[in-house]
């Protein structure tokens, strides 16, 4: 059992992942220019109150070193600017432009209309199997987060 249940995981993750590709392509050829990892800093950045590479780091549990590379490039694609804060000259902040802006809006949309067809599904489970599945997945997401910690540290 438990090898069939890894195998729906895994090809869970495939689904997902094409899944992302197809949204995109629906959603506008904006979104096709950025990798999954630009759109989550873009969805960061728009999220966050005077958002900083600390800050940002932190919402997507990467190094500071990652999101910096993230937001060079995110910079030449003319999606995010940097400025100073009159009140602080040395911390650096990340505003959308206006194309910035409209690839946070539609990864919103896509990202909302892919959780109004999970509700859909959702709703032929009762509350038990539900927090079962949760509790399943939970553990193994923790797992899996424990398992990523453990290569960072081994790679320091």
């Amino acid at each position: 059992m438990q090898e069939k249940i890894l195998n729906t995981l895994f090809n869970l993750f495939d689904i997902t992942n094409r899944l992302d590709v197809l949204y995109k392509e629906e959603f506008g050829d904006i979104l096709t220019n950025y990798t999954y990892t630009e759109m989550h800093t873009i969805d960061a950045i728009g999220k966050i109150e005077n958002p900083n590479v600390t800050k940002i780091a932190l919402a997507l549990n990467l190094t500071k070193a990652g999101i910096s590379k993230i937001i060079k490039k995110l910079t030449e694609k003319n999606a995010v600017f940097v400025y100073k804060s009159p009140d602080n000259k040395k911390e650096t902040y990340y505003k959308l432009t206006k194309k910035g802006k409209e690839v946070f809006d539609k990864h919103l949309k896509m990202h909302k209309n892919w959780c109004e067809q999970d509700k859909i599904l959702f709703k032929q489970f009762n509350k038990k199997e539900l927090e079962t599945t949760y509790k399943v997945l939970d553990k193994y997401s923790k797992s899996l987060q424990k398992r990523l910690e453990n290569i960072k540290d081994s790679l320091k």
